[in-house]
């Protein structure tokens, strides 16, 4: 940070994402207590969880109480690996960290190749062979941001996400905390005995958002329940074989929704609208969507307080490794 301007640096500053200001993230640092953030992989990254990890370590640690010594942000996307890159920058804290490419599932199953940059740190100037004969590296924290529900993008990891947890637990130094955000999958229908229901409009922008997403030749994310992450933390709690996950904590965080809330998920369908098949079928789909835009400010509207829908919520889920010897210890 110090090789940033003053005006740099105060334009850093509202940039970031503090705990305080965070629900979710401000849950995982409760529950982190006085616990060092120590290495952290970040193992979904985007911007808005970079700028909350840029707040670990580091002079905007001000207090130095959570203690990231280093962090690993990963994308299988290069777009987003250069937003990043730009953003750790811009904040000044790329001396902290790396930015870089790997994909959980490659194409064609070679970990040892996709999964270097997050398991070796290369030197400049080193090859790839060296960095590959040094022992994987571990992690204190990892965060799983949403990244489940993202991997449905990804090809061929939309039909691995029962493996993810376990791979990122094998990262895990025992002991390291693992926490999974996710969102609870927005159910089809609210209320079928009762139309007017509002949160039905919030089911019927997600089934034409993700049609539009489809027809577009994308593919959706796929969220999964809370209690499904819980049975995959658990079936690894049961196993007899390293990695072993000790389940910590889960807890909800309702999501209401605004109506400007509401229309940037129709404006992520009206984005698609250029790459459908026909100009006809996109001018038709263009009608539903204002359609749906004025639907549901009548259904925010009838909402007297806050004119928010509250439907679903987020959800942090908090796994911690065990080897044998810490569980006999604590008998």
């Amino acid at each position: 940070m110090s090789s940033l301007t003053p005006k740099q640096q105060r334009i850093a500053k509202e940039r970031l994402v503090y705990g305080s200001g965070d629900s979710l993230f401000g849950h995982i640092e409760k529950l982190q207590g006085t616990r060092p953030f120590g290495s952290f992989l970040d193992a979904g990254t985007g911007l808005h969880s970079l700028r909350w990890i840029a707040t670990l370590g580091g002079e905007y640690d001000e207090d130095g109480e959570k203690n990231m010594t280093d962090f690993t942000a990963v994308t299988a996307d290069e777009t987003m690996r250069r937003n990043v890159q730009r953003e750790a920058d811009e904040l000044g804290i790329s001396h902290l960290g790396r930015v870089v490419i790997g994909n959980w599932f490659p194409p064609d199953n070679d970990d040892r190749q996709s999964l270097l940059s997050i398991d070796n740190e290369i030197d400049s100037g080193e090859t790839a062979a060296a960095a590959e004969g040094r022992a994987t590296k571990l992690y204190d924290t990892i965060l799983a941001d949403y990244l489940i529900g993202a991997m449905a993008g990804f090809p061929p990891g939309h039909f691995s996400q029962d493996q993810m947890i376990e791979k990122l637990a094998r990262r895990l130094k025992p002991g390291g905390r693992l926490y999974i955000v996710g969102l609870q999958p927005i159910p089809d229908v609210y209320d079928a005995k009762n139309p007017g229901a509002p949160q039905n409009i919030i089911c019927k922008v997600r089934q034409v958002r993700d049609a539009c997403i489809l027809l577009a030749g994308d593919r959706c994310y796929r969220e999964y329940p809370k209690d499904w992450i819980e049975r995959q933390v658990d079936r690894l709690a049961a196993g007899t074989a390293a990695p072993r996950l000790k389940h910590i904590d889960s807890k909800e965080f309702p999501i209401l929704y605004r109506h400007t809330t509401i229309v940037k998920q129709i404006n992520v369908a009206r984005h698609k609208l250029p790459r459908f098949p026909s100009r006809a079928l996109a001018n038709e789909m263009k009608k539903t969507l204002d359609d749906l835009e004025q639907q549901s400010y009548a259904a925010t509207e009838k909402i007297q307080r806050g004119r928010r829908i509250e439907l679903g919520f987020d959800y942090v889920v908090t796994a911690e490794r065990v080897d044998f010897e810490d569980e006999s210890s604590e008998n």
